[in-house]
């Protein structure tokens, strides 16, 4: 087994079975060259019957296509070589949806790799379970900004008997938010796989981010103003928030 990889991104792991038929061997290497160095190479011994199996796992470091190739090759009487392509999509968002769950089922069927197209759907999810009718079951995550400049603006695109808090707001460069997700039905029904879209947009504002304040809509501005009630004891009227 011998792995191809430029970019240091695919690995080859056995597994615990398959490490203990690994064997390491002086041979030959095939040159043209009047003097051949015998070297160490390693390989699997498999008898009739016996199957070795392996993880192939793929750390991308740049966001875009990368590829890779395994070569097996097979001694003994019937000499042949087998080479298994590596492709992989390297890829870093800016906002991200941490804490939820992810849904293999659904990636899977989705999933497809064609000749030079590789399109992964990543779909998560929030797990309610059973919620008491009339009752508000609550569930959170965080949105994160990974970037270092752009500030972000946010909007959940949900209706009853889902709701967002907060559902609108901004997001500084490399700040995160908590979002409560509230889950209330007054009639019995059964919700599965309800979608719901989130719309992300890149905001300029008219002064640096550090003299912004951040925001979203659960904020609200208080003042404080006079009545017409007054605390004999005090020589000021009360005061009322709105």
């Amino acid at each position: 087994l011998h792995l191809e990889d430029k970019q240091g991104v695919f690995f080859l792991k056995g597994r615990h079975s398959t490490l203990q038929r690994f064997r390491t061997e002086d041979e030959e290497e095939d040159s043209s060259e009047e003097e051949r160095k015998p070297t160490k190479k390693p390989h699997l011994l498999l008898h009739r019957g016996q199957s070795a199996k392996f993880d192939v796992i793929f750390k991308p470091t740049l966001a875009r296509r990368l590829e890779g190739k395994i070569r097996v090759s097979t001694g003994g009487k019937l000499y042949s070589k087998t080479e298994i392509e590596l492709v992989g999509e390297g890829y870093k968002d800016e906002f991200t949806l941490d804490g939820l769950e992810e849904d293999p089922k659904e990636r899977n069927a989705k999933s497809s790799l064609r000749k030079d197209i590789i399109e992964a759907v990543r779909v998560d999810n929030i797990q309610f379970g059973p919620c008491p009718v009339g009752k508000c079951c609550r569930r959170t995550f965080t949105i994160t900004n990974h970037s270092s400049v752009e500030v972000m603006r946010f909007e959940w695109a949900a209706d009853a008997p889902f709701q967002f808090s907060p559902k609108v707001g901004h997001l500084h460069p490399g700040c995160a938010k908590v979002i409560t997700v509230t889950l209330k039905s007054d009639v019995p029904a059964t919700f599965k796989r309800h979608l719901v879209k989130c719309k992300v947009a890149k905001i300029n504002l008219e002064l640096p981010p550090a003299e912004v304040h951040d925001w979203d809509d659960t904020m609200c501005i208080g003042t404080w103003v006079d009545t017409t009630s007054k605390d004999p004891a005090a020589s000021w009227p009360a005061k009322q928030k709105v």
